[in-house]
């Protein structure tokens, strides 16, 4: 068998900056990486420190942090309320820290007159004729996971403010959430209740609408269901989330 060589005839490249200029925009984009570094200041204003952290990472797995501004038009926009800070009701840490990871514990359905949303999610057929009011629908139980969700952010709000800083002697505060990581749910369930997703979805969705998708909504989680929960509550959701450097 005979090998037959073909030589390709190339163009000798010897000025690679005007090879570049020749190069389509998606093209230069992709050579750039600006396809997951979008530019942080429109105007040509030159990125914060911080934002050029998250685009040397890459924005699609890093998005540029949100502001405590825009958190704050976000809760404002949801009618929503982080309540005060609240204490462990038993003998563990509310936050523990490792590295850039911070781990909550489980959080109640804490109401913001203090109140505890109590009772075990049930299916619809069962609420019909319970006269005891003991059991809560899907929808409730969202509602109780809401309020979980924000007792995670006012405990992981103070704990920045008292332990993180941004610069000597500026307390950090949510903004310097770049990821909820994960989330784990615990349903107190009837034995024929099978929709606990759909009541830590609360959670999900309260993460996203006030730290915004990217940051609150796009997290790993789990959800099950038991027959008892502490002190009478109908959901309990803990919390592993990543703060940016500092």
């Amino acid at each position: 068998m005979k090998l037959i060589a073909i030589a390709l005839a190339l163009p000798t490249i010897t000025n690679v900056t005007a090879f570049h200029s020749r190069l389509p925009a998606s093209m230069t984009n992709l050579r750039d990486g600006s396809h997951n570094h979008p530019a942080a200041k429109s105007g040509g204003g030159a990125a914060s420190p911080r934002e050029e952290h998250a685009l040397r990472l890459g924005s699609h797995n890093h998005p540029v942090p949100n502001t405590m501004e825009s958190i704050q038009e976000r809760l404002a926009a949801a009618n929503l309320v982080l309540p005060p800070a609240s204490g462990p009701k038993a003998n563990y840490q509310l936050v523990h820290r490792d590295g850039d990871l911070l781990y909550l514990s489980g959080h109640l359905p804490v109401k913001p007159d203090g109140s505890l949303v109590v009772g075990a999610c049930a299916p619809a057929d069962v609420l019909e004729g319970d006269e005891s009011n003991k059991y809560l629908s899907t929808e409730e139980g969202y509602q109780a996971a809401q309020h979980c969700a924000l007792n995670l952010l006012s405990t992981l709000q103070s704990y920045l403010s008292t332990h993180v800083t941004t610069a000597p002697g500026v307390p950090a505060d949510l903004s310097q959430v770049v990821k909820i990581v994960k989330l784990f749910g615990i349903v107190r369930s009837h034995d024929d209740f099978m929709e606990q997703h759909l009541v830590v979805n609360g959670a999900s969705d309260t993460l996203g609408t006030i730290l915004g998708k990217d940051v609150g909504a796009c997290h790993a989680r789990s959800a099950i269901g038991t027959n008892t929960l502490p002190l009478g509550i109908c959901v309990e959701v803990e919390m592993i989330c990543k703060i940016a450097d500092s």
